[in-house]
C-alpha cells in the first residue's frame, strides 16, 4: 500500500496542493469534508480552503480505508480526537477491523491454494 507523504515543513495547504499531494480530486475532498471524515477545513481571508496537517492525516485514513475496502462510516465524525486515550481506542478499533480482513484474506488464500492444488493434481478438470 502506498501512502502519500505530507510535507514536513508545511502547516497549511491549499486545495490545489492537497490534490497534488493526495491524488484525490477536488470533488472527493469536498465530499469527504461534507461527510465529516476529515474534520473542519477553515478558509483563509480570500475564502479559499486551507487544509491542516490534521486534515491530511485524516485523508491518509480515508485513502487507507478505501484501499482496504473498509467502510468509511467508521471514520465519520468531526475528525477531532480530544485526548490520547480516545486516539488509542479509535486506532485499536481500526486495527481490529483490519485484522478481521487479514483473516478473511488468509482464509481465501488457503481456499484458492487448495483449489489450485486440486486442479494441478487432476489434469482432466
Amino acid at each position: 500500500m502506498r501512502l502519500f507523504t505530507i510535507p514536513a515543513e508545511q502547516t497549511a495547504f491549499s486545495t490545489k496542493e492537497v490534490v497534488a499531494i493526495t491524488g484525490m480530486t477536488k470533488d472527493a475532498l469536498r465530499y469527504y469534508e461534507q461527510q465529516q471524515l476529515i474534520g473542519p477545513v477553515p478558509c483563509n481571508h480570500n475564502n479559499y480552503r486551507q487544509y491542516s496537517r490534521q486534515n491530511l492525516e485524516r485523508l491518509q485514513f480515508v485513502a487507507t480505508f478505501r484501499q482496504l475496502g473498509l467502510d468509511l462510516k467508521l471514520l465519520s465524525g468531526d475528525g477531532h480526537i480530544p485526548n490520547r486515550a480516545q486516539r488509542i481506542q479509535e486506532l485499536s478499533s481500526y486495527r481490529a477491523t483490519v485484522k478481521k480482513q487479514i483473516a478473511q484474506l488468509q482464509a481465501t488464500d488457503q481456499f484458492l491454494a487448495h483449489k489450485i492444488a486440486y486442479f494441478e493434481a487432476s489434469p482432466n478438470h
